[in-house]
């Protein structure tokens, strides 16, 4: 039995360390050459200096005083304004390392005393300590949606041990613990129910509200709530390895992979600061040694230091990528990294399985045909063969042909064969399960059905005996889903399938699909989805979505693999790029419309950001702009950067 805490050890385990590494209280990001991590948040630290900087500006900028005292004022509240800024300057020096982004401010502020501008000075600090609130008021946003996340961790488990329930951590579950999930609890680990009957709230896991009924045999995943009466349950996975531990992981390890774009920034940071910190040395001092006019070029070296910081950028473009992850895990979809939004966000091509995708992967036995032996024994034959099957349809023949544990006893050996079926040896006979493709390859003549329907036929000993009709229904909403992406760009819909051409050809043309292929083995799907990411032109994406059984080769193949309905399986999630956890195919256009609504924002923050300062730039070399306004312009373009990513919060 798995050792677990003594009770007095109990109350030391309240934040685990795992939750502790994965949620830090305050969200850090990277920045410049040596990416280190620093912080902005909301608190009295960072408010009080700037709102009494605020209070001095005025009195030094609005009351009828000498100036001497004026100059106290706006000094004082420049000193305010500009502690938190030189704390870091300090700090970085100390640390033998250039100062980053403070850098500019201060310097700017510094050359703008000089001049005797003392309300501008104030001001520009003042201005950008404002934006800099701004960045922080949205980092708590994103702050307050990971805390949303970390609501779903389990705080308990009911280990039974010899009839009596002992109190203890999910980090203490074992493998094979018995536990019990009272009304109202969170499922502590994945595992299978043993006894009793309820509902489960899923929606921290899905973003689906609607109840799902579990009863004995079925699976339960951490983080669902137990919504109607108490359960017993079998861990069948640790606390690590379960889904509300992985779901957290997987999104502190998506929010640490910087995008491709940000790798750029951050690159031609380390060169972009010192570069401009000569430049203004050249425009400040160089300049004026040689024409003279001092104050008119310290003047413009002071805006083009304050009008050239890279922060609001730098911290936004993040922000962007960070909201549409947040928004995406809200939904119940996982998107394993930033550089994902950027590949979905530029999607041309969309490729669909079938089985499990457009369709909603449940089969049911339409009709049985036996060719020279009863339906019972062709059922029977075909479920113990297709007893180790993942298959989806290898559920429904299983159950059709009342396989027991007890038939698994005469099972000497299986072999799946992809895209074919399965080859067994049952009571010492060779059986065959499959479609027409398996029958062929083995030289056995097979009856061709004439009702629509997938034909699963089956041979003994080389000899045929009938075939099993299957269907299976399209997705709720899977016509709606094709429509939406439609709209939103996706120019080519795809399916590709082993299925037979009846049953492929009227599911492609219900779901207008602009091409099928079907019939294909894995080895031929993987060839198809080649030759259509070559047809590709340059600048977009193609997406494959699978059910996750059999697909992880075309995950890596495509430029965005997704796995659907993982919260029922999670073969392939480690290979996918995305994972979504309900069976929904209308999470689909949602995810493509938050990746288009980041990526757009970020390239409106480049261009809106950039552009107007560019044209501030232009007037301040010129010599028509003044500090105050050229400050009070930058900071409204700071504020602008920081809120843009808002926008990837509240994607609907």
């Amino acid at each position: 039995m798995a050792k677990h805490l003594a009770p007095e050890k109990k109350k030391e385990l309240k934040m685990p360390a795992l939750r502790r590494e994965l949620l830090p209280r305050v969200l850090k990001y990277r920045f410049g050459q040596n990416k280190k991590r620093y912080y902005r948040e909301l608190s009295a630290r960072i408010l009080i200096p700037v709102l009494l900087a605020l209070l001095l500006f005025t009195f030094g900028f609005l009351l009828r005083s000498p100036a001497r005292v004026k100059v106290l004022l706006l000094g004082a509240s420049a000193l305010c304004s500009a502690f938190e800024l030189l704390r870091r300057c300090l700090k970085r020096v100390v640390e033998r390392r250039l100062p980053e982004e403070e850098i500019f401010v201060v310097l700017a502020a510094i050359l703008t005393f000089c001049i005797g501008e003392y309300a501008a000075a104030a001001f520009s600090l003042l201005a950008f300590r404002a934006g800099e609130l701004a960045q922080a008021y949205v980092l708590a946003r994103t702050d307050n949606g990971v805390e949303l996340l970390r609501a779903i961790m389990p705080e308990t488990a009911h280990i039974l041990i010899g009839g009596v329930t002992e109190d203890s951590v999910p980090e203490e579950v074992r493998i094979g613990d018995t536990l019990r999930v009272e009304k109202g609890e969170r499922i502590p680990v994945d595992g299978e129910v043993l006894s009793g009957m309820s509902a489960l709230d899923c929606s921290a896991l899905t973003g689906d509200s609607r109840p799902v009924s579990v009863s004995v045999g079925s699976k339960l995943r951490s983080g669902c709530v137990n919504l109607s009466a108490p359960l017993t349950m079998r861990a069948e996975k640790s606390f690590d390895d379960s889904a509300a531990a992985k779901r957290l992981e997987s999104f502190e390890q998506a929010r640490a992979m910087d995008s491709r774009l940000e790798k750029r920034l951050n690159r031609y940071a380390a060169v972009y600061i010192p570069a401009i910190v000569m430049c203004a040395l050249f425009l400040g001092v160089l300049i004026p040694i040689v024409t003279g006019g001092w104050s008119a070029w310290l003047r413009r070296a002071a805006l083009f230091l304050l009008l050239c910081s890279p922060s609001a950028l730098l911290i936004s473009i993040p922000l962007c990528f960070e909201g549409a992850l947040l928004s995406a895990e809200r939904e119940g979809m996982r998107v394993f990294g930033k550089s994902v939004i950027e590949r979905l966000a530029r999607a041309h091509t969309m490729v669909f399985g079938k089985t499990g995708v457009v369709t909603d992967g449940r089969f049911q036995v339409n009709d049985v045909f036996p060719d020279g032996v009863s339906e019972e024994e062709l059922l029977s034959v075909c479920a113990a063969a297709e007893s180790h099957s993942a298959n989806p349809m290898a559920e429904a023949l299983r159950e059709a042909g009342g396989w027991t544990k007890e038939t698994e006893g005469k099972l000497l050996e299986i072999e799946e064969i992809p895209g074919r079926g399965v080859s067994a040896f049952v009571d010492g006979r060779h059986v065959l399960v499959g479609n027409a493709a398996l029958m062929e390859e083995h030289g056995i003549y097979y009856l061709t059905p004439n009702r629509a329907g997938s034909a699963i036929h089956v041979a003994v000993e080389n000899r045929y005996w009938g075939h099993i009709l299957m269907t299976d229904k399209l997705r709720d909403g899977a016509f709606d889903a094709m429509e939406d992406l439609h709209a939103q760009g996706i120019e080519q819909r795809v399916m590709l399938t082993g299925d037979v051409p009846s049953v492929s050809r009227s599911v492609a043309s219900a779901l207008n699909f602009n091409m099928v292929r079907y019939e294909l083995s894995p080895q031929g799907k993987l060839s198809a989805l080649r030759y259509l990411k070559e047809q590709l032109g340059e600048g977009t994406t193609l997406v494959y979505v699978g059910d996750g059984l059999n697909d992880a080769a075309l995950f890596d193949e495509a430029d965005v693999g997704i796995s659907l309905d993982t919260l029922r399986h999670d073969d392939g999630v480690d290979k996918a790029d995305v994972a979504v956890m309900s069976g929904e195919i209308r999470r689909l256009p949602a995810l493509l419309r938050m990746a288009t609504t980041a990526w757009r924002t970020v390239w409106l923050n480049i261009l809106v950001g950039c552009g107007l300062r560019l044209l501030l730039l232009v007037l301040a070399l010129w010599g028509v702009l003044p500090i105050a306004l050229g400050a009070a312009l930058d900071a409204l373009c700071v504020a602008f950067t920081a809120l843009m990513p808002l926008r990837t919060y509240t994607v609907e």
